[in-house]
């Protein structure tokens, strides 16, 4: 994956539930973006696959984010029966790879999954973290069940997660839910309001009015693949160069792109020596 101009990224988990508490907030919002924007939704994957149950202090800490929430959105009421009814898991892998799943069969059905699945688990005290949960939102939206079983545990979906994952990581992303505006290859983080979009279209609005003219350009060519060490391979800058750059000083980025062309380099000069071995 790699980000795309003129595009509000929408970063979440089906499973996170200040996502949950953000799903009234994000529609206004969705309903407000200017007619020059794109969205697109991303999975950041929360928390891996495990088959080993939550800890009681897991389940503390969750039901107390929950509270919290109902705190502080009043229209969000989480059903806590589920705590008594299941034995959670700490696993919201399964939960995305539906989305995926589902949308494998037709675009409109991601949004519907996840919401769908945040109906099961927050109202309907299922376990997304479950096949037989998932395989049941999947039925519920008239999805053919057995390609979606099939999609739900291929190697694509898998790989498709995992592209998810490093792009969430690529935009700087470490909580969800979140948002990331990209205008003229710079990345912005628009706020996260849950009881009203106001804010959120306010600063969207005012971003397009400025034109963000730039002197130094950034250095992204849209080939955006992280190594190991956090590089991006197309431009050879850092995660926290990439996302610091709207707010750097141009000493800062004539800095950032010395030691992107020290970086890309090394790579190149690596590279060489490799083929000759």
């Amino acid at each position: 994956m790699q980000y795309e101009n003129n595009t509000l990224y929408y970063i979440y988990d089906p499973m996170c539930s200040w996502c949950y508490a953000f799903e009234q907030s994000l529609s206004s919002l969705q309903s407000q973006l200017p007619a020059e924007l794109n969205f697109k939704a991303v999975l950041g994957g929360l928390v891996a696959d495990s088959n080993i149950p939550m800890p009681a202090e897991t389940q503390a800490m969750i039901q107390g984010a929950w509270r919290q929430i109902e705190n502080t959105v009043p229209t969000v009421r989480f059903n806590f029966d589920f705590w008594a009814n299941n034995t959670p898991y700490r696993s919201t892998y399964p939960a995305c790879r539906a989305v995926l799943a589902a949308e494998n069969q037709s675009s409109e059905f991601a949004q519907a999954m996840r919401k769908m699945i945040q109906q099961s688990y927050y109202q309907d005290a299922q376990n997304p973290s479950l096949d037989d949960a998932l395989i049941s939102c999947a039925d519920q939206l008239a999805l053919n069940i057995d390609q979606f079983t099939q999609d739900l545990h291929s190697p694509e979906t898998n790989n498709k997660l995992s592209e998810h994952i490093q792009f969430s990581r690529l935009l700087g992303v470490s909580s969800y839910p979140s948002l990331r505006l990209i205008l003229k290859d710079e990345i912005y983080t628009p706020p996260v309001d849950y009881l009203d979009s106001t804010k959120t279209i306010t600063y969207i609005n005012a971003l397009l009015d400025k034109h963000l003219n730039s002197k130094t350009d950034s250095p992204c060519i849209r080939q955006c693949t992280l190594n190991d060490q956090d590089v991006c391979l197309g431009c050879f800058r850092l995660i926290d160069e990439i996302t610091d750059w709207t707010y750097a000083s141009e000493p800062e980025r004539r800095t950032i792109l010395s030691h992107a062309e020290q970086r890309k380099t090394l790579y190149n000069k690596n590279l060489i020596q490799a083929d000759k071995q």
